[in-house]
């Protein structure tokens, strides 16, 4: 597997790159390259760098690019994952797996039903959320970091998902009819805005709101998932149906 880097652009000075800080320190002392090796590297616009390794010294590591191309592994269709906040380890599992699927943006949302709601201790958490993303997108084939937005409460979101034409919420309580895959095969788009709940789902008053404002209640069929899982396969289930994984 030829490992892959998400650098600040101006490490990157054709014909050479210059790797510095810890990315150097992982190329030398965690994977132990060599000159020679072949690596990728990514500076977040979507552009990619074959890159061979020239130099790796005790603080000096540099490479010579080989080829450049546009990123395979970005997806056609711009999907924002609106999560209501989870215990911890189940929140960071979101983010890595979502980044996998290909979700663009990810915003953490506080809801009725949230364990944790205090917008200071969220932000605490953000420098190691968008490094569990980084980790994910480099392993996976992206060519984009998602987006980590600030944590919002939930009326708040319901207003940012605006942006997209098709703003949906999985809701377990959504009339029986309120297929997803009907809705998908009715709007066909290149960007959704998708609602996921807490810890025991949003409450009837917050579904609501938000259907008055134009996201549409859908369930994910006769099972209830769990709160981790839900968001995860609805999203699966957007990018199969639109057609991104054709």
């Amino acid at each position: 597997m030829t490992h892959r880097f998400f650098i600040p652009s101006d490490w990157i000075m054709p014909p050479l790159v210059t790797f510095q800080g810890d990315t150097a320190r992982q190329i030398r002392k965690v994977l132990r390259m060599r000159p020679g090796d072949a690596v990728v590297v990514l500076d977040n616009s979507g552009r990619e760098w074959q890159v061979a390794l020239t130099m790796v010294h005790q603080d000096l590591v540099q490479g010579r690019i080989m080829s450049q191309q546009r990123s395979p592994g970005e997806p056609s269709l711009h999907l924002t994952l609106y999560q209501g906040v989870l215990k911890a380890q189940k929140f960071e599992l979101i983010l890595q797996q979502g980044t996998e699927l290909g979700i663009s943006r990810f915003v953490p949302i506080i809801c009725r039903r949230s364990v944790v709601s205090d917008l200071n201790t969220l932000d605490k958490k953000r420098e190691r959320w968008q490094r569990i993303i980084k980790e994910a997108a480099e392993v996976n084939g992206r060519g984009v970091l998602p987006q980590l937005e600030r944590a919002m409460p939930l009326d708040q979101a319901i207003h940012h998902a605006y942006a997209a034409p098709l703003r949906i919420m999985l809701w377990e309580e959504a009339a029986p009819d309120a297929s997803l895959k009907e809705l998908l095969a009715a709007n066909r788009t290149n960007r959704v805005a998708l609602l996921s709940g807490p810890e025991g789902g949003f409450t009837a008053e917050e579904a609501g709101l938000a259907n008055q404002l134009g996201c549409q209640p859908v369930k994910l069929g006769p099972r209830i998932l769990r709160a981790e899982t839900a968001g995860l396969v609805a999203s699966a289930a957007i990018f199969y149906e639109l057609g991104d994984w054709d």
